[in-house]
């Protein structure tokens, strides 16, 4: 079962995409770090959110996934990181949230900043702690993403979204 997000979110994802899954390539996580040290020396009172196969260090698409938290600094992180990275690949114009990508050292970065933890970021921190908490419910997941390579980026998702909600025990 998916929520009304994560379906609303699946509608936004475009046709044709496949899902890539790579073994783990312990470079992701030197790069995340890199890119962390990178914006806490712009903007020290963020805070940074690394969550993903990466962060885990399980099979996945080798690529890194960055939320910056930084309440009322908003402005001035989102200053320091234009400076940084150039201009955003989305920006919102509802609320603070701004979103690049990048590559850094050959791997995909995805680099979003906002001022406050939405329900969707709430459920990916959440399901990365149970995964760094849990080595069996993480090589469940592994497996999970290892069956996924080749099948279309929806499929992929669809399958991601129910682990995650099984584990969260989100039922609606």
């Amino acid at each position: 079962m998916l929520t009304t997000a994560q379906i609303g979110y699946l509608n936004t994802v475009p046709e044709g995409k496949i899902t890539h899954i790579e073994p783990f390539n312990p470079g992701t996580q030197k790069a995340a770090k890199e890119i962390i040290a990178e914006v806490m020396s712009d903007v020290p009172s963020a805070t940074a959110h690394y969550v993903g196969s990466s962060k885990l260090g399980i099979a996945g698409e080798n690529d890194i996934d960055l939320t910056i938290l930084a309440g009322s600094d908003f402005m001035l992180a989102a200053s320091s990181l234009e400076k940084r990275y150039g201009v955003p690949h989305h920006r919102s114009t509802k609320r603070d949230y701004m979103m690049w990508e990048f590559e850094r050292n050959g791997f995909p970065v995805e680099l979003h900043l906002t001022d406050f933890v939405d329900a969707g970021l709430q459920e990916q921190l959440d399901t990365q702690k149970i995964l760094e908490n849990d080595t069996s419910l993480c090589a469940e997941y592994e497996a999970i993403k290892r069956t996924c390579n080749g099948l279309p980026w929806k499929e992929y998702l669809v399958k991601k979204y129910e682990f995650w909600n099984r584990i969260l025990g989100i039922t609606d």
